[in-house]
This record gives structure tokens, sequence and C-alpha cells, in this order.
């Protein structure tokens, strides 16, 4: 897979100081508010976003270590309740932020054969860290989306 590594890297080394900036404008009584049945809360979703961050450290540090590397699925259903997961957004932001550190300083210990080393997971045709770095910030951003949605979307036009 090509990628720019510096690039890559100044966006993923960024994503957290722009949530937490953005966390600054939300109104407290937002952030548990149930917009409907199926939708998850502002706090959920910034609880599930810090909640894989070790989890997604352990798989980058899998890929260095093992020769043929195995990740498995992960399934956020079987989270457990995300509401509780930390005591408080403060608390889940600098947890975010201090793993987002330990991550880039393991990747920017990588080998260009390292990086580019596939690990085998069941749910992905290709697997590598480059991928792992873009899926964590495309996924980070697709929850911010929804954090937004459920902030500023009236209701008229909210799609659950």
């Amino acid at each position: 897979m090509h990628f720019d590594k510096e690039t890559l890297l100044t966006s993923f080394r960024t994503v957290p100081e722009i949530i937490e900036d953005y966390f600054k404008n939300i109104p407290a009584e937002y952030l548990d508010k149930k917009r409907s049945e199926q939708a998850w809360t502002i706090r959920e979703h910034l609880y599930h976003i810090v909640s894989v961050q070790e989890m997604l450290l352990k798989r980058i540090n899998t890929i260095k270590e093992e020769n043929t590397p195995v990740i498995k699925p992960y399934f956020p259903e079987n989270e457990p309740d995300r509401q509780k997961l930390f005591d408080s957004i403060e608390e889940a932001l600098d947890i975010y932020k201090n793993f987002r550190s330990k991550q880039i300083e393991l990747i920017n210990e990588l080998s260009n054969a390292e990086l580019d080393k596939e690990a085998h997971h069941n749910e992905y045709i290709s697997y590598n860290i480059p991928i792992i770095i873009n899926h964590m910030i495309f996924h980070e951003y697709w929850h911010m989306y929804r954090i937004e949605e459920l902030w500023l979307t009236r209701d008229a036009y909210f799609n659950s």
C-alpha cells in the first residue's frame, strides 16, 4: 500500500486534539441525550473511540512482534456499558491522548518492512499498519460526524 508516512502521522497525531477542542463546545446537557432507541449518545461515541485505543495499540504491536500476525475482528456490541467506561469526558480525553502518544511512538520505531507487513484479519482482504492508521482516523472522524449530528441536527432532520 502506498502512503506518505509523515502526512498520515500528522493527521493521526492531531485527531485527539481536534476532538478535544470540539468537545469544549458541546454543552453538558447534550452528552447523554438519547435521540432515538438505536442511536448512541454523544458520550457513548466518545467513550467508544477511547475504549478501542488500547486494542489498536496491541494490534500494531502484534504486527511488529509476530512473524505471521493474526488479528481477531472486533465487535462494539460486545463492549461493556459504554456510558460507564470512564469517570468523565476529561478523563476519557486524557486517556485517548495518552494512547495516541504511545501509538505514534511505536509506529515511529517501526522499520519499513514492519510497516508493510501484512496481518491476517478475517474481516479485511488486506491489513497492515498503514491500513490500521487510516482506519483509526476514518473511524474517529465517522464517530465525530455522528456526534455532530446528535448535537446539532434538529429533530425534524435527524435520522437515527
